[in-house]
């Protein structure tokens, strides 16, 4: 019968100690969770930033080709003044 109380204790205390490791393993858990969630926000914030970039990106493209072709008028233009003169 005592062998039976002390095994009844050592499970006993081995599942406190079990208990205490699975709440440190969900705190554990939850805080990273808490820092996925923020990172993906930031993720998001970063994508969302990119999008913006690349459209300002692609509108001043389009404006320095037209000052391009703008370019090659003028020039065309006085080459053609010059030739006149």
């Amino acid at each position: 019968m005592e062998e039976v109380l002390v095994e009844k204790k050592k499970l006993v205390d081995r599942e406190k100690k079990f208990e205490k490791r699975v709440k440190s393993v969900e705190a554990e858990n939850s805080s990273l969770l808490k820092k996925v969630e923020a990172d993906q926000a930031e993720i998001d914030i970063m994508k969302v930033r990119i999008t913006e970039l690349e459209e300002e990106k692609a509108r001043r493209d389009e404006q320095n080709e037209y000052c391009k072709r703008k370019n090659k008028e003028l020039e065309a233009f006085n080459a053609r003044k010059e030739h006149e003169m």
